[in-house]
């Protein structure tokens, strides 16, 4: 050993500093490079997503509203149906004819028909009932 390692057996900060410069110096830079990159990438990255996000959100806001607009005019339109229907219902409920009535024409026809009455007294029979 010489006398100059025997009295400082540690090297000085300085010196470790020069060595790993030496040793990884372009390493570490190339590196430092990569990473700067990568981040740079990764912001770029991130407000294209952002703006993405945006962009959806305005979308699903856009076909939200849609949505409630055809549900509305689809329940306008049922209310509008039933009520047709009910009306239509209503109608035909007036101009039917009762079973009981229609049975009690049909016994008095063939008691007419049966007793030899002309056909005329039949048909005035019904027109009578009818009013």
């Amino acid at each position: 050993m010489s006398t100059k390692e025997s009295k400082n057996p540690m090297a000085s900060p300085q010196d470790m500093e020069r060595v790993r410069e030496i040793l990884f110096g372009g390493v570490i830079r190339e590196h430092n490079a990569r990473f700067v990159t990568l981040q740079r990438d990764l912001d770029r990255l991130q407000q294209a997503l952002d703006k993405a996000n945006e962009q959806l959100s305005a979308q699903d806001n856009g076909q939200n509203k849609k949505l409630k607009d055809a549900q509305l005019d689809f329940r306008n339109e049922i209310d509008g149906l039933r009520a047709e229907m009910r009306s239509a219902v209503d109608r035909l409920s007036e101009e039917k004819v009762d079973r009981e009535q229609l049975g009690d024409l049909l016994i008095e026809m063939g008691n007419q028909i049966k007793g030899n009455s002309m056909l005329s007294s039949v048909l005035d029979g019904l027109l009578q009932t009818k009013e």
